[in-house]
């Protein structure tokens, strides 16, 4: 499902606007106060146009314009006339009575044209773009803003101009022209950003931080976020708030951090509910439904999501239909409720297309190929697959990319197509390494911690004054007793200054060693990362030449057998680097999924055999799957069960045997891997989880071990909140039992 990031909400851009024709936002009542004090009837017309520029509701404001409308006579000037009708052109475009409002922006452009006044001639195509927008002609609305911008910029209007590309970029973003979108958003984003401008700025900031965050390139669009956040953060200004707060928890969810992105999420939504901007409260519903759905809980997300669809529906946001028709389709897909799944996706895609809304069909031609694919349809599912793969490339959604290469991948290497499995294969690499290589998820901790410190610092002053200033009332109220205050003031500023010093040489002293740590982790990921991307491929494309190659003589099978094993020695040891890395980062981002145990257990009990049977060692493997489920991290707790069976052939004598099963007990699901191996010691049991220790029983092969593997194991386990316990007698062979808390299925009435 494709996330929802906000956009200029139209008031907020009003505001923006009424900043640059020259208002500064009269109160309301001051104007009507000035209204009734007024007999001119042509400074009545002024004061009805300002009333409604600043009115807050759209009704209020048409109601104003009319009334300036109604106060005209024939023989008043055309400079008046045509201030009149933009405004009720305007005030008519805020009603999305589309119709009205072109009727009378024609006839004021043609006065102002007349009158060669540019300025008001681009206010008339700027307003006339957005009634084209909201009729849905998008190459009418994009020329109409392109007009605007010329105007202003053949009269040095740098204001109106900045103004206008903020629309017109996201417009383009909208319809997947990123570049284009990008090349204007810069050249406002150099008019709001400057020093007397600061205010403002968080706009340029949050229209440039969405065109990056779809373009996948996570770490500008955080940054962009966090200074567009911290600009507004202690200003009163609650819709700019809501609109960064639905941002931040969106990028955050992209990036694996479900925590904040819920935390963000909430502030959003009880910033809209109190406000009552529903079209907000139903974009937040629709995120918060993605998260319930990647975590399992589809009744959790149906109900969020059709909440969504019930407000989109009931408020005419006909385009946002599309989010809440994909999310439900995506939610009847996962119960399996394959016909309803299919209709929902019909749906989104009609209001993708009408909209042109192009993030939204690259994400529904997915989600429809793998549809298509459940339903044994494969040239359709492939197809729809293939082309929602060129969407996103032609308009540069890496992340979209990214799920639909893995889809393809994982399609090719079910049917044994493996040539096509490792194309898409070694595309989904790529590209998941350009969205989460090792350099840009350091910027983004880095980003998020120095963000958090610097809120906590501000916090600390803003705690620091308030201190301050109840010493100085207490001061004022005891003057009495000003002397003893005083020499206790300057004992405690001593002391203040002593311990501030002290901590910031701890402090200072720590940050040192952490970017050392860093530093070090860093390189030892990037070196791993950068040596196993080539490994694979020369591993995958030997695989290919195995298979096209059936009849090797003898030499040449010895020859590349050896190069085979020389290549997985060498993967496995840059794997134990990554590992390295991993457990001293003590780092662990989890996606938690709902997993089925027994199957995840007899893959890699599977893919094992051929291992095992070099030292005829037998795997016993044969356990039920759909009836073991649990919520788990899929990757991580492959990594668990590979190097628990690892151990186990590792340890093993030759001849023997290893068992995999699992169970149910007590509300829980437990799995055990057994072997027949030399047994641990009482002694040895005690240290058994911890990092880089070497036990008494040594591999029977000559197999190397660092003595990570079962650290790594154990911190795994804890993530996922089960627990790991070892039973062994020294002759008799090791169990190693791990007890994860079943997922119940939970079905929607």
């Amino acid at each position: 499902m494709t996330k929802e990031n906000q956009l200029h909400r139209v008031f907020v851009l009003f505001f923006v606007l009424c900043n640059f024709l020259g208002f500064s936002q009269p109160k309301l009542d001051s104007l009507l106060l000035e209204l009734n004090n007024t007999v001119d009837r042509e400074s009545k017309i002024e004061i009805f146009l300002k009333l409604s520029l600043v009115a807050d509701e759209s009704d209020v404001s048409l109601e104003y314009a009319q009334s300036a409308f109604n106060q005209l006579h024939e023989n008043d000037d055309l400079f008046l006339k045509g201030k009149a009708y933009q405004s009720l052109g305007r005030s008519y475009v805020n009603e999305q009575q589309t119709d009205s409002a072109l009727i009378y922006l024609a006839q004021s452009k043609d006065i102002f044209d007349s009158l060669e006044i540019t300025t008001h001639s681009a206010k008339n195509l700027y307003y006339q773009a957005i009634a084209f927008e909201q009729i849905h002609l998008f190459d009418s609305a994009r020329s109409r803003y392109h007009l605007a911008i010329l105007l202003s910029d053949s009269i040095g209007d740098d204001a109106s101009s900045a103004y206008y590309r903020l629309h017109l970029g996201d417009l383009l973003n909208t319809k997947g022209d990123n570049v284009g979108a990008l090349k204007h958003l810069k050249i406002a984003h150099e008019y709001y950003n400057a020093p007397e401008r600061a205010d403002s700025a968080w706009i340029s900031y949050n229209s440039l931080a969405i065109v990056y965050d779809e373009m996948g390139l996570y770490p500008e669009a955080l940054g962009y976020y966090l200074k567009a956040y911290e600009i507004i953060e202690n200003k009163d200004d609650k819709d700019a708030k809501m609109i960064l707060a639905n941002n931040l928890g969106t990028i955050y969810h992209e990036i694996g951090k479900n925590e904040e992105a819920k935390n963000y999420f909430a502030q959003g939504m009880e910033m809209a509910r109190a406000a009552n901007y529903k079209q907000d409260e139903a974009m937040i519903l629709n995120n918060l439904s993605i998260l319930y759905t990647e975590e399992g809980d589809t009744l959790g997300a149906l109900k969020l999501i059709r909440k969504a669809h019930e407000i989109q529906m009931n408020e005419g946001l006909n385009c946002d239909l599309a989010y809440s028709f994909e999310g439900l389709g995506e939610v009847m897909t996962w119960q399996k409720k394959y016909d309803s799944a299919k209709y929902y996706y019909s749906k989104a895609m009609n209001w993708a297309n009408k909209c042109e809304m192009t993030g939204s069909q690259t994400s529904i031609l997915r989600n429809m190929g793998l549809l298509a694919l459940k339903l044994r349809k494969s040239t359709e599912g492939v197809a729809l697959l293939n082309k929602s793969l060129k969407l996103g490339e032609k308009a540069g959604y890496l992340s979209e990319m990214q799920e639909t290469t893995k889809e393809l991948y994982i399609f090719y290497n079910t049917i044994g197509d493996h040539k096509s499995a490792l194309k898409y294969h070694q595309l989904y690499s790529s590209l998941k390494d350009s969205l989460f290589n090792s350099q840009s998820t350091e910027k983004i901790a880095r980003m998020t911690a120095e963000f958090d410190f610097r809120r906590e610092v501000e916090s600390l002053e803003y705690q620091q004054m308030a201190d301050e200033m109840r010493l100085n009332e207490q001061l004022r109220q005891k003057e009495s007793y000003q002397n003893s205050i005083l020499v206790v003031l300057v004992l405690t500023l001593l002391l203040a200054a002593t311990l501030g010093r002290s901590y910031y040489l701890v402090q200072n002293h720590n940050k040192k060693l952490t970017a050392l740590n860093e530093e070090k982790n860093t390189l030892m990921g990037v070196v791993a990362h950068d040596l196993r991307s080539p490994l694979n491929n020369i591993k995958g494309l030997m695989s290919l030449v195995k298979m096209e190659n059936a009849s090797l003589s003898p030499e040449q099978s010895h020859y590349f057998h050896l190069v085979d094993d020389t290549m997985e020695r060498m993967r496995d040891m840059i794997d134990r680097v990554l590992d390295v890395s991993v457990v001293e980062d003590m780092k662990v981002n989890l996606n938690l999924k709902k997993v089925d145990l027994g199957q995840s257990m007899n893959f890699v009990g599977g893919n094992f055999e051929l291992l095992a049977s070099k030292k005829s060692i037998k795997i016993h493997c044969n356990i039920e799957t759909e009836k073991h489920f649990i919520f788990a991290d899929y990757n991580y707790l492959l990594q668990v069960i590979e190097n628990l069976v690892s151990n186990a052939i590792k340890f093993s004598e030759s001849g023997k045997n290893i068992f995999l099963n699992v169970f149910q007990e007590e509300g829980n699901e437990t799995m055990i891997i057994r072997d027949e191996g030399p047994g641990i010691s009482e002694e040895d049991q005690k240290r058994l989880f911890t990092k880089f220790q070497k036990l008494s029983a040594k591999p029977t092969d000559n197999e190397q071990s660092t003595g990570l593997g079962l650290s790594i194991v154990k911190k795994f386990v804890d993530a996922m909140d089960a627990e790991i316990r070892c039973e062994s007698e020294v002759g008799k062979g090791t169990s190693f039992i791990i007890r994860f808390k079943t997922a119940v299925e939970q079905e929607v009435v």
